[in-house]
Order: C-alpha cells, then sequence, then structure tokens
C-alpha cells in the first residue's frame, strides 16, 4: 500500500480555496475542475476511482507541478487501473518514489530555499564528520553565525536535529520540494547552484567537476517526455551515490533541459 493518497491532493487544493473564500462550495469546486458534483463527492468518499485521462486532467486542474503531476496519477493507476500488471507497476514507482523522499511544501522550501541550507543538511551524513558549525562553516566556506542561523530553521522544518549534548544530525528520510513555475523562491535556488556551479569551474580551485550542454533541435511535445526521463535519471543516480561508502566530500548533481527560442 502506499503511504500516500490522489484523494489527498484534492481535498488539499479545496481546502485551500476555502481559505481564501470561505464561501467557496464543493459544487464550485467541481464546476471548476469540470467534474459533476455528485461524482467528484463519490470521488473523495471512495465510492469510485479515476481513470488515467480522468487523473491526468485533474492533474492539471490542480495546478500540481511537473513531478506531482506524475506521482498523481501514478497513485490512481495504483488503485484503478483495468490491468494488474499497471497497477503493480504504478505502486512500484510510488513506493520508489516513497522510500527516497518526504515532501516539503512551498511555503517551508521558501524558508531554507538558500543553497547553504541544503548543503548543511547533507554535510550531516559525511563519515567521521564531526558537526560543530565551526566546522560546517569551514567545509562550505560561510560565517560561523549563517551555520547556526541555517541549523535553526533547518531543525523548524524538521530536517535536522540537536540532542541533548549539542549534537547536530541529519533527518533520516529525504525531502524532495513542491513549487509553482512562478517561485521565486525557486528561482533564487537554482541562480545560486548555478554560480556555485561556476566557482567549481574556477581554475584551480581543486574541486572535482563534470559538466556539458548540448542544444538540440526537437519538437516541443517531446519536452514531457525527455523531462520524465530527467528526473528518473537523477533519482537513480542519487541513490547511487547515496548507497557509496566512505562519504568524505559533498557533490552537487544539477540537470538543466529547458527552451531557447522564444514562441
Amino acid at each position: 500500500m502506499a503511504k500516500h493518497h490522489y484523494r489527498d491532493y484534492i481535498l488539499k487544493e479545496l481546502e485551500r480555496r476555502q481559505r481564501k473564500n470561505p464561501s467557496y462550495s464543493l459544487r464550485a469546486y467541481a464546476r471548476d475542475l469540470e467534474v459533476p458534483c455528485s461524482r467528484l463527492s463519490e470521488i473523495l468518499n471512495g465510492k469510485v476511482g479515476l481513470s488515467e485521462s480522468r487523473a491526468m486532467n485533474l492533474a492539471v486542474k490542480l495546478n500540481l507541478a511537473p513531478s506531482e503531476k506524475d506521482f498523481f496519477v501514478d497513485l490512481a493507476l495504483s488503485e484503478h487501473a483495468r490491468s494488474a500488471v499497471l497497477r503493480e507497476m504504478a505502486l512500484k514507482r510510488v513506493q520508489a518514489r516513497e522510500e527516497a523522499f518526504e515532501k516539503i511544501g512551498e511555503d517551508q522550501f521558501a524558508i531554507i530555499s538558500d543553497w547553504y541550507h541544503t548543503a548543511i543538511a547533507e554535510l550531516l551524513n559525511l563519515d567521521q564528520f564531526v558537526a560543530t558549525p565551526e566546522n560546517m562553516s569551514q567545509r562550505l566556506g560561510l560565517p560561523v553565525d549563517t551555520v547556526e542561523k541555517a541549523l535553526e530553521r533547518l531543525q523548524n522544518v524538521g530536517l535536522v536535529t540537536k540532542s541533548a549534548e549539542g549534537v547536530w544530525t541529519s533527518s533520516k528520510n529525504k525531502y524532495s520540494s513542491t513549487y509553482a513555475p512562478s517561485s521565486e523562491a525557486a528561482r533564487a535556488f537554482y541562480n545560486q547552484m548555478q554560480t556555485k556551479a561556476s566557482e567549481a569551474m574556477v581554475p584551480n580551485s581543486g574541486k572535482r567537476w563534470d559538466m556539458g550542454c548540448t542544444l538540440v533541435p526537437t519538437n516541443r511535445d517531446k519536452a514531457k517526455e525527455i523531462s520524465q526521463k530527467i528526473r528518473a535519471f537523477r533519482l537513480e543516480i542519487m541513490q547511487e551515490l547515496q548507497s557509496s561508502e566512505s562519504k568524505n566530500s559533498l557533490f552537487a548533481l544539477s540537470t538543466s533541459f529547458f527552451e531557447l527560442t522564444e514562441q
């Protein structure tokens, strides 16, 4: 069984709209989702399920981030796909994601969007690393007070913990972040990581790096399929790196796939 359920996404969005407009009704929600009100009620009550096409349409109407759309559809398929084989395949994809990640919402991500927050949390996973603010400051080239404030924020969102003896440890869970395409926090994070990538390429920096860029003419409709493959590749590489022994350094894995031409 999956830990998440696609109905949670539908309910969460309804609650968000009702917070903005207390008079917003289930009937209005059904209208906006282009689903009959009686059918939406049955979906939320677990009396009927979702086909793949209906799940895809709802994912768009719910304004989910690309990776969340895929997850939403897989959740529906893992329960309602007509073929047992398709149900099993979808469930495996869902479980793989759930085992690798927990989700941090856009509001929480905005608090820790500066690059060094994630770096500090992952630095705690290095073998034989004495996790003091001073040591973190030295390894990341940051002021000590910046590290201390970042640790407080990370603790508030559950990414790190501090023992009674004052020892910092990273959460055992890995987290993904969700944000809308318009997210300023997301843009700031990726801009900062691009700057760090440029710094790694400075001659005599002593840092290992491998970067490449290829421009390819293609059809715009192909972009979604390629994006899905890139996300799967990233997850595979991350899992391989995390399973390595004697972790003694921190690397950034970054991929870019974006449109250059104007429409």
